[in-house]
């Protein structure tokens, strides 16, 4: 299998002015391609996750980005004060640990949340949720917070990035428990952690545990995924980045079971399966519908750098016996593969002709990477270029480096925005 091309367009460093918490480590600062310009945007003062744009709820006329800082746990809005030190209020506050944020047409803002660990309906483990925040009273602070959605079972993995998809309904991520389906973690509850599962907005203080895997459950069979975003080519394409395992050692070195590092992988799921029935098992029998199983635990990929997209066995003998072999001849495929440890997390279309119709359509994934093992990867934004029916990937290359980004996000104008995990929020635009 031939390696990923890169990049053919060359870097060019930006220096951002924007500052940066004390003790943050800065570098020569974000380089972009020839032709386009990054700038400060704002800085929220703590860890932010994800970002999202929608209306101003004092005005819909407006829009404002919409940010979910880790701590202290709030979601921040900001408004658009000519791209340049915009400042960052609180909309909403009294969050654990929020790492998604999705805004309705409406200015009805969800968040998803961790809370425990505590008993639930899958044992004592931390489980994930999904608020509703509303500003009702239009002074544009939120002033009534729901639970839209609870008891998603997690563990190492947590409830993360969102889409409101073409249905109305809200798509969720929810990572798994564990590092490799058996280690690492509270145990896996199948099919629900490593998978997307599906709600509608409007619920109130719903439990998973008591919705119908053919009504909530989109895709499964993955380990931590950070994020969704629909295809502009077919708005019923789900595409989601998902992280390998984290065994990472030196390659002379034996982990235990053998197990080695797996890729970072980008998957593609059409939320129609999920509600079109398959074939059915006899007359009078009713079908089911396909739900796409990517096969993790029981399925790793590129393991010991071997195979690059081609499945295999979990190395783990405990995996196997308790989920059984990797389907390797049925198992859908990845798209693509990011590679090793470089945390593929959020990630959007750029669906504007604002750069031009060459990057129509291309797919921007934020790598925020890793800061240990021999070698370090990621801390770039990758550009991922598809095929005319946007189904296949055609080209990855380097888009943005110089940054720990942990999301992405588009304006309706076409300009980047991109959240560091310093704080710093940076926009990027193609000159004109």
């Amino acid at each position: 299998m031939r390696r990923l091309a890169r990049t053919s367009l060359p870097l060019v460093a930006v220096v951002v002015a924007a500052s940066a918490p004390a003790g943050a480590q800065t570098g020569p600062g974000p380089a972009v391609p020839v032709g386009f310009a990054v700038t400060p945007y704002a800085h929220t003062g703590g860890v932010t996750t994800s970002l999202a744009f929608g209306p101003d709820t004092r005005d819909p006329e407006s829009t404002r980005l919409y940010v979910a800082v880790f701590r202290p746990g709030e979601i921040r809005a900001i408004d658009d004060a000519g791209g340049v030190g915009a400042p960052a209020q609180v909309f909403a506050s009294g969050f654990s640990s929020p790492l998604g944020v999705a805004v309705a047409d409406d200015g009805t803002v969800f968040v998803s949340d961790s809370e425990g660990p505590r008993e639930g309906p899958f044992g004592r483990r931390t489980y994930g949720r999904v608020w509703r925040v509303r500003d009702t009273d239009g002074d544009g602070v939120a002033d009534q917070q729901e639970v839209v959605l609870k008891d998603l079972p997690n563990g190492r993995h947590n409830t993360n990035g969102m889409a409101l998809g073409p249905d109305g309904m809200l798509y969720v991520t929810n990572g798994n428990s564990t590092d490799d389906g058996v280690e690492g973690g509270d145990r896996e509850v199948v099919p629900w952690t490593g998978a997307v599962v599906r709600v509608d907005p409007a619920a109130t203080d719903v439990s998973l545990a008591d919705l119908m895997v053919n009504e909530a459950l989109v895709a499964t069979g993955m380990r931590n995924l950070f994020d969704v975003a629909f295809s502009p080519f077919d708005p019923n394409d789900l595409f989601i980045p998902m992280n390998g395992a984290d065994d990472a050692r030196p390659e002379e070195e034996e982990s235990p079971f053998g197990l080695k590092d797996s890729d970072d992988l980008l998957y593609r799921t059409d939320i129609a399966d999920a509600t079109r029935p398959g074939r059915g098992r006899g007359a009078g029998r009713p079908s089911r519908p396909v739900i796409d199983d990517f096969g993790f635990p029981s399925c790793l990929y590129n393991i010991a750098r071997r195979g690059n997209l081609e499945p295999y066995d979990n190395p783990n003998p405990a995996t196997i016996e308790q989920f059984g072999e990797c389907p390797i001849d049925t198992v859908p495929r990845p798209l693509t593969s990011f590679g090793l440890h470089v945390s593929a997390d959020g990630l959007a279309f750029q669906t504007t002709d604002a750069w031009g119709e060459e990057f129509r359509n291309d797919l921007f994934v934020a790598e925020f990477g890793n800061f240990f093992g021999q070698e370090v990867v990621g801390h770039k934004v990758v550009r991922v270029e598809l095929d005319d029916e946007g189904r296949s990937v055609s080209r990855l290359s380097d888009f943005l480096s110089g940054v720990t980004p942990l999301d992405v996000t588009f304006d309706e104008e076409g300009a980047m925005y991109v959240a560091d995990f310093t704080g710093a929020i940076v926009k990027v635009t193609r000159a004109a």
